[in-house]
């Protein structure tokens, strides 16, 4: 409601991107809204700088609409290559060829109105920090109080993992196991990257990062017979961490 407010309020229709930009980022956890604001950040910016450059340098020396076509091409291969990597920095390749597109794009042609990139550039970063400071100020709702379920269901499934009756239903717990590990990283992640007064009481957030690296050195033993009882003796010593 309040960029809502803001966007009627300076009658700027340029910068509707703060009021989609709130609805976006605003995730259940800090940790998660500071990753996904930093990405559409920084694929508004790299996609409206590269739309800006090719109007400046680039449009003035096309004649032909295959040479547009190759220009657009261009954007939207490494818009794509930054959106099929990994899953850290995929939205940002989402960004960056949106932003390319509104900027040199304009109906069914080119354009050389660049006004287009820098309000949407305005309307991104408006909408960030209105989410970052009510967030921030009146729900401060940390990753890190998600870590220790994360974690445990990671051991549950290793423990599902050490009983397994055959070798398939042991490989597939080693997949639940690596499935469950992902997600507790990705908890532990999002809660490094919180602000310093939310940081300040994760205790036990290097503990919870050693336990993921020996969970994911138990889920290899595990699958070796000869290492097993070791594995299974450190699995019981990190349920007792953790509970």
């Amino acid at each position: 409601m309040l960029s809502y407010f803001i966007f009627k309020i300076l009658n700027w229709d340029g910068i509707h991107t703060c009021i989609i930009t709130c609805f976006i980022v605003a995730l259940p956890t800090m940790g998660e809204m500071i990753s996904k604001l930093t990405l559409r950040i920084s694929g508004a910016l790299v996609g409206g700088a590269l739309g800006i450059l090719s109007i400046i340098f680039v449009m003035p020396h096309l004649t032909n609409i295959a040479a547009f076509l190759v220009l657009i091409f261009a954007g939207s291969l490494l818009a794509a290559w930054v959106k099929s990597g990994d899953e850290r920095i995929a939205y940002a390749g989402f960004q960056i060829g949106l932003a390319f597109f509104l900027s040199d794009l304009k109906g069914y042609g080119p354009t050389s109105d660049m006004t287009t990139a820098r309000d949407r550039i305005i309307g991104i970063l408006l909408g960030n920090f209105i989410t970052y400071a009510v967030f921030t100020s009146f729900w401060p709702s940390s990753a890190y109080d998600k870590i220790r379920d994360k974690v445990s269901a990671a051991l549950k499934a290793l423990r599902a993992q050490f009983n397994a009756t055959s070798v398939d239903a042991e490989l597939r717990q080693a997949a639940a196991v690596q499935g469950a590990l992902a997600q507790a990283e990705r908890m532990i992640e999002f809660a490094s990257v919180e602000p310093i007064h939310l940081r300040a009481n994760m205790d036990e957030l290097a503990t919870y990062q050693a336990i993921t690296s020996q969970i994911s050195c138990l889920t290899e033993d595990g699958l070796i017979p000869a290492r097993r009882p070791a594995a299974s003796a450190q699995l019981a010593s990190l349920d007792k961490v953790v509970s």
